[in-house]
């Protein structure tokens, strides 16, 4: 019966030291983190932020037209469309908020990150919202994790 016993404290012990210890972020979990970093950066007005994280040549799958950027110049290019897009149509104060990750995969040097997120926006002055999800790829440049492609799906938005 001693056995016993003494068999379960050892197994509720290594359990309790099993918890305590801090967990170690893996690869995946740090593109992860390199992500929502720059969203939330893109979401204070950090453009600058939100160019440097890309890759040169990053790839880039948006809701409007052209729909799609690449080369050298690619985010800068969406920024310009995404600009154009929100004064043709009057929308202002656009931010993206994002969950946990619905997939997070890495090899260490290149990581698949899926995002659910919710778009926000004031359109002609009324607070508009839907919901989607951002794909991204990511690539470890020396220490640093750097957006190579990105994509956003979602549903139409709605007035709140």
């Amino acid at each position: 019966m001693g056995g016993m016993t003494m068999f379960r404290r050892t197994m509720l012990l290594a359990w309790l030291i099993a918890l305590s210890a801090p967990a170690i972020a893996g690869p995946a979990e740090d593109a992860t983190a390199a992500v929502t970093n720059v969203l939330d950066k893109f979401n204070g007005g950090d453009v600058d932020a939100f160019v440097n994280a890309h890759r040169d040549g990053a790839i880039i799958v948006d809701e409007f037209a052209p729909y799609s950027w690449t080369g050298a110049s690619s985010v800068k290019a969406w920024l310009d469309g995404y600009a154009a897009d929100a004064t043709r149509r009057g929308i202002s104060k656009g931010r993206v908020d994002y969950s946990k990750p619905l997939q997070a995969n890495s090899d260490g040097s290149a990581a698949y990150i899926v995002l659910p997120t919710v778009y926000s926006f004031e359109q002609n002055g009324k607070k508009m919202a839907g919901q989607g999800s951002m794909t991204f790829v990511m690539v470890k440049a020396g220490d640093t994790w750097k957006i190579s492609s990105w994509t956003y799906s979602g549903a139409t938005p709605t007035p709140q």
